[in-house]
């Protein structure tokens, strides 16, 4: 279900207690941009394959939404594949630790199941990473991601279209996307097969596919008119502008 009438919820005025994390739909529908997000990441194999592809199109970049267990699983598979995705300027998202539902655990479960992800994560790329995003399993908003997502400080990420099923239906998707589309996909291979072939339909057609950082960058500044990007008038989840 896509909300209709915002792109972003906004957070609760200063006076509500506690403060409802931003929940992302889609981009500005004033640019030509696209984020492509893939979920799970389960298969190595696809994942190279995806890899491949994307160093066929230089200018692209995507968001991952890894589970936890399969950064590691991958990792030890293939040395380095998380840190070529990052070093390449693509994004990697929270989607929890073994794809559990966030909505029927404990705030502190949840809190947990994140920190668990965030260990693997920071195991497998060697550094800190800022992660800006979350994606709760099987798309479920709940009260309880939404305090995962204050007390850690995420954008609830959602998506707008999917590309997923056979080759003509995913096809058919992407040629209907709209400007700050958030593409829902998997790493599998009815939605790599989408993917290689609709990458040269996104470059011939002049689509910018962007990071979830970078979407989400012109959301901001639409809505708070530029401001508030580089100073302190938004929280600090909120002041992701690059330039």
């Amino acid at each position: 279900m896509i909300a209709p009438a915002m792109m972003v919820r906004s957070l609760n005025s200063a006076s509500e207690q506690p403060p409802s994390p931003p929940v992302l739909w889609r981009g500005s529908p004033h640019r030509r941009r696209i984020a492509l997000t893939y979920d799970d990441c389960l298969l190595l194999r696809k994942l190279q394959e995806l890899e491949e592809l994307l160093s066929e199109y230089p200018d692209f970049r995507v968001t991952l939404f890894p589970v936890g267990f399969a950064l590691l699983n991958l990792e030890r598979q293939d040395h380095g594949i998380w840190r070529r995705f990052v070093d390449a300027g693509h994004e990697i998202g929270y989607h929890s630790w073994d794809h559990a539902g966030i909505h029927v655990m404990s705030a502190a479960t949840a809190l947990a199941d994140y920190d668990r992800w965030a260990a693997a994560l920071f195991e497998v790329l060697g550094r800190p990473y800022e992660v800006h995003f979350g994606r709760p399993p099987y798309g479920v908003l709940s009260p309880t991601f939404d305090t995962l997502a204050r007390e850690r400080g995420l954008v609830v990420t959602m998506w707008s279209g999917g590309w997923g099923g056979e080759l003509e239906v995913g096809l058919k998707a992407a040629r209907s996307s709209r400007n700050g589309e958030i593409v829902l996909l998997h790493i599998r291979t009815q939605d790599l097969n989408t993917s290689r072939e609709a990458f040269p339909w996104l470059k011939e057609n002049a689509w910018e596919p962007l990071t979830l950082t970078r979407l989400y960058d012109d959301v901001l500044r639409e809505q708070h008119q530029d401001t508030g990007c580089a100073d302190n008038t938004l929280p600090s989840r909120l002041r992701t502008c690059w330039d």
